[in-house]
């Protein structure tokens, strides 16, 4: 057997082990009438922004919600992450961030000061 030959036999066959691992590998996506409940509880005016990934790709902001403040976000379909920013001011960097996955509500919360401003997955 020439090399060449060897060389595409090798590759075939490491195609043809990893495609099971494929066919089986899924990604998580939003279930229909998800959504995310974000709860202000920190003792600041938080801005929170969120990307839906996979869906829009576009960053949506709440600005400045005081404290006591909740809000719930409806996922779209096709989404299979969403990235929550917590800024402290809205022009600022973000001082914190999480990514959950929507294959079911998620609730997170907004906790600290303005010196450690905090976003936590909490049980809804």
């Amino acid at each position: 057997m020439k090399r060449r030959s060897k060389v595409l036999l090798g590759l075939a066959t490491v195609a043809g082990a990893c495609l099971p691992l494929g066919a089986f590998a899924t990604t998580a996506s939003a279930a229909e009438g998800t959504h995310i409940q974000i709860k202000q509880n920190a003792a600041i005016a938080a801005t929170t922004c969120y990307t839906f990934v996979g869906a829009e790709d576009k960053n949506y902001c709440n600005i400045s919600r005081p404290m006591g403040d909740s809000l719930t976000v409806g996922v779209p379909a096709n989404t299979t992450q969403v990235v929550i920013d917590l800024k402290n001011f809205p022009w600022e960097s973000p001082s914190d961030s999480i990514t959950v996955t929507p294959d079911k509500n998620r609730c997170v919360e907004v906790s600290g000061t303005a010196f450690n401003s905090k976003l936590l997955e909490v049980g809804c």
